[in-house]
């Protein structure tokens, strides 16, 4: 269930596929915020994926809260669904895109025009002003990371969690 690339291979992928000014600095999101912020991101991707009846699980342990340098960067977790979607072609990954891409930028996070490899799987990833990637695997999996938070100390009290 855990992404095997790197940080920097999927910081890599997005600054491909987004504009210049994505892949530059970001802004902190207020540390009491982000964990609604991106719960509330997840649960609308999830609500565009799912035929209604659909379930995603929160892997607690991907949730965590690390400083990388300096920088408090919060990990909102991987969701992964109870059955796996429906595959799908080229057309069908359009479909999903047309389909996400006014709720995602509606949670701050930019359009996506097209899915990339991570390895043997296509995904869609794309970033936001916070420096967070949103990963979304053609089996339905969800994952956001890397999002800087303006938290001091930086821990996992700070933002609400255990």
């Amino acid at each position: 269930m855990r992404m095997q690339t790197s940080r920097r291979t999927g910081l890599l992928a997005a600054c491909a596929v987004l504009p210049l000014a994505a892949c530059g600095s970001s802004a902190p999101l207020a540390a009491d915020g982000a964990v609604a912020h991106y719960d509330g991101a997840a649960e609308a991707v999830f609500d565009v994926l799912s035929d209604g009846d659909d379930q995603w699980s929160l892997a607690e342990e991907t949730r965590k809260v690390t400083d990388s340098g300096g920088t408090c960067e919060y990990t909102a977790g991987t969701w992964t669904p109870e059955a796996s979607l429906p595959s799908v072609d080229s057309t069908g990954w359009q479909e999903r895109l047309d389909a996400l891409n006014p709720v995602l930028t509606e949670h701050g996070f930019e359009e996506a025009s097209r899915t990339t490899q991570d390895g043997s799987r296509e995904v869609l990833e794309t970033r936001d002003e916070h420096g967070a990637t949103l990963q979304i695997t053609e089996q339905g999996q969800v994952r956001i990371w890397g999002a800087e938070v303006d938290a001091d100390p930086c821990d996992p009290a700070e933002l609400g969690l255990g």
